[in-house]
């Protein structure tokens, strides 16, 4: 069953869970794939980005092939805005902008490397313990694993992340939790949010964060 957190005759988000992959893969044939759930709703569904198989969070569809061309620009040209929550291991207090280039170093994993592309994250922390810290983070790039590699750089993986931290983990705790865009057939600005899940929010008060409100999050970042 699709979380439908909006949907008009030119566009479809998704809150999808964490676990379900985005797009097939060969190597996971029999696999169920979010774009194939989607298509089934409503076809056809062009996938406009991705997000890693254990994220959850706010992903889109385009429902028309004519416009896919705008929405591409605003991709590259940096005006659709991506904000995440995470939880990342030990007290991270202070607000930073991590810029450091990201380049892969084995079959599915990347690294901060001097030859790698220039990625750049935001982070604004909201709530830090000796435990973890909750933080709402801003991407001016996309690279694939970004925030799970520049966590992992400063010394603060992502809780939950088998690839960049712990190991034996069930998955990093990341949660795309708003996309803002121009609509594409509207030209009007526009924002869709997704709750964070009850496991990320189980997780949370596992390490002392009690209070988890995305309205908060917003004012905060905004701020």
């Amino acid at each position: 069953m699709l979380d439908i957190l909006y949907e008009d005759d030119a566009l479809i988000f998704i809150n999808k869970p964490a676990g379900i992959v985005v797009q097939q893969r060969m190597y996971e044939p029999e696999e169920p794939f979010l774009h194939d759930l989607v298509a089934r709703h409503t076809s056809p569904a062009y996938l406009m980005q991705r997000l890693d198989r254990g994220t959850s969070g706010v992903i889109f569809f385009s429902k028309r092939s004519d416009l896919n061309v705008r929405l591409t620009r605003q991709f590259e040209r940096k005006r659709i805005r991506k904000r995440y929550l995470a939880l990342c291991e030990g007290e991270l207090a202070q607000r930073q902008t991590i810029d450091a280039p990201i380049a892969r170093v084995g079959a599915i994993k990347f690294a901060v490397r001097d030859h790698g592309k220039r990625a750049v994250t935001h982070i604004v922390p909201l709530a830090a313990t000796p435990h973890g810290s909750l933080l709402s983070i801003d991407l001016e790039t996309g690279r694939t694993h970004q925030i799970r590699v520049h966590l992992s750089a400063i010394g603060h993986p992502l809780a939950g992340d088998w690839l960049y931290g712990q190991k034996n983990a069930s998955r990093p705790m990341l949660h795309a939790a708003e996309l803002e865009m121009t609509h594409p057939s509207t030209n009007q600005q526009f924002r869709v949010a997704a709750p964070a899940p009850e496991d990320f929010r189980e997780e949370a008060r596992r390490r002392g964060i009690t209070s988890l409100n995305e309205d908060v999050v917003h004012a905060e970042r905004d701020g």
